[in-house]
This record gives structure tokens, C-alpha cells and sequence, in this order.
């Protein structure tokens, strides 16, 4: 363990094996940090939070703040941040609400420069928040997503598993798993095929993410009869899950992007190209 002489460490808190605490730390009582992890310099992990083994908090980040609610707990749940993560410079993660409850961050996430997580979120293993992302209180994220550059997502909204959310992204409803949002319009475009690639999807699953897409945003079906078409459909397999997906949740759902049809523009010539059109054909 190596302590910096700067650092304030509660006698209270548990400290692992092999953990770096760097310059101007404070480590309040009853945080756990588990083995082999390292806070940078001026790092603040406060009261009721546990880190996972192998973790790395960068500067100026602080870890299991209070809620930011205008009717702020005297008595607040807990942060619990899982193993390996890289959580870098500035990034904010509250406390839950309530002594009951809990903040979860999995194993194996990045959250960059600047984000935040508020109040009782609920983030999976291997989430990518990239720099100046907002999640509001209640925000679920599923395994696997990335949020892209300053996404801001509302309370209570929930991101399907292997979602890919555009930079600048407004998200106020649900967006279900393996879909792609674009950051313009902030709807769906697609399937995140890349997303999908990476994670080592065979093609008859991604066919068959294919197929439910359609029936999803392509047949026009009444929202109760698509569920059920669903769960008729793809009652096994990775589209199984739209039908668990659609069947929660509190928002409604991010609807799809359909591109305008195609229009033939005619280029007008202008008054000067008119004009010496006139007089070569006089002239000629």
C-alpha cells in the first residue's frame, strides 16, 4: 500500500492490498476500496462506497457525493463501483437516494472526462460513457453500451445492452437493445452493427436482430400487438429480449428515423447566365 504523506484516510475506511493513494486525497470512514486499486492526486471517495479490485479514479474525481435533490437524504444509500473500471479526470457519481438503495456501477466500464452518474443508476459491465455525459437519477444502462460525447439522458430512462447512443443525444424515452440513435434527431437508425461485431455476434443472431427490427418499426403494428408478436416470434435468442425490454419501463420508446423521399432538385441558372443565353442567341 502506498499512502501519499498529502492524503487524508479515514482510520475507518478498509484499504486492500497494493492501493496507490495519491496526492490530497481524502478517503472517508467506512469506504472500502478493494485490491490493486489507484486514486490519482486529489481524488475525494466519500462515506458509504465500495470499489471494486483494480479500479483506476483519476483527478479530481469524487466518488459517492451526496443526491443532488432539492430535498437532499440525512440518511443516503450507497455507492457500489465494480472491478477493473477506469474512471477518469472530473467524473461525479452520487450516493442512492434512500439508505436502502444503491448506485451500481459494473465491472470493466470507462467513464470519461467530466461525466456524471446521478442518484440510484444502474450501470451493466463494459458501459463506455464518453466525455461530458448526464445521467439523470434512476438512468439503467445496459451491458456493453456506449454513450457518445455530452448525451444527456433524462430520469428513469433506460438503455438496452449494446445500445450505441450518438454524441449530443436528448434522450428522454427508453432506447431498446442493439439499436443505434443518431445525435441529430436523437431516434433510431439502425442496428448497432458495429456494437455487434465487436461483441462477437454470429450472423444467424444478427439476421435475426434484422427480422425483429422490422416487425418492431417497420409493420406498424399496435404497440400490445407488437409485444406479442414479439414474444410469438423470438420467444428464444437474442431478440428475446425486445419483448422483455418493451414490457418495462415507464417513458415510452425512442421511435425510428425514416429518411424523407427522395426529391428531384431542379437547379435554376442565374439572371447573368440567362442574360448571355439571350444574346449568343441572337447574336447566333
Amino acid at each position: 500500500m502506498i499512502i501519499h504523506p498529502t492524503a487524508i484516510v479515514s482510520s475507518q475506511a478498509e484499504i486492500g492490498s497494493a492501493v496507490e493513494i495519491g496526492p490530497y486525497c481524502i478517503v472517508e470512514s467506512g469506504v472500502r476500496i478493494g485490491d490493486g486499486c489507484r486514486l490519482a492526486a486529489q481524488v475525494n471517495i466519500c462515506e458509504g462506497t465500495t470499489i471494486g479490485p483494480e479500479t483506476t479514479v483519476c483527478e479530481g474525481a469524487v466518488l459517492g457525493g451526496l443526491p443532488q435533490h432539492t430535498q437532499a437524504p440525512d440518511n443516503p444509500g450507497t455507492l457500489v463501483v465494480g472491478a477493473r473500471n477506469s474512471i477518469r479526470e472530473h467524473v461525479t457519481i452520487h450516493r442512492a437516494m434512500t439508505a436502502s438503495a444503491t448506485t451500481e456501477i459494473g465491472d470493466d466500464c470507462m467513464l470519461m472526462v467530466g461525466s456524471h452518474v446521478a442518484h440510484d443508476c444502474r450501470l451493466g459491465n463494459h458501459v463506455i460513457l464518453t466525455n461530458g455525459v448526464m445521467l439523470g437519477g434512476h438512468v439503467e444502462v445496459g451491458n456493453r453500451s456506449c454513450l457518445g460525447g455530452n448525451v444527456a439522458v433524462h430520469q428513469f430512462t433506460r438503455i438496452g445492452r449494446l445500445a450505441m447512443i450518438g454524441g449530443c443525444t436528448k434522450l428522454v424515452r427508453d432506447v431498446p437493445p442493439f439499436l443505434l440513435t443518431d445525435g441529430t434527431t436523437a431516434m433510431i437508425v439502425g442496428l448497432n452493427k458495429v456494437g455487434l461485431r465487436r461483441a462477437g455476434f454470429l450472423h444467424k443472431e444478427v439476421a435475426e436482430l434484422k427480422a425483429a427490427y422490422r416487425l418492431i418499426y417497420r409493420e406498424g403494428l399496435p404497440f400490445k400487438e407488437m409485444v406479442t408478436a414479439l414474444e410469438s416470434q423470438f420467444s428464444v435468442g437474442v431478440a428475446a429480449e425486445y419483448a422483455t425490454f418493451f414490457s418495462g419501463g415507464q417513458r415510452g420508446f425512442v421511435q425510428e428515423r425514416r429518411s424523407p423521399p427522395q426529391v428531384t432538385l431542379r437547379v435554376h441558372p442565374t439572371i447573368d447566365e440567362e442574360e448571355v443565353s439571350e444574346v449568343r442567341r441572337m447574336a447566333g
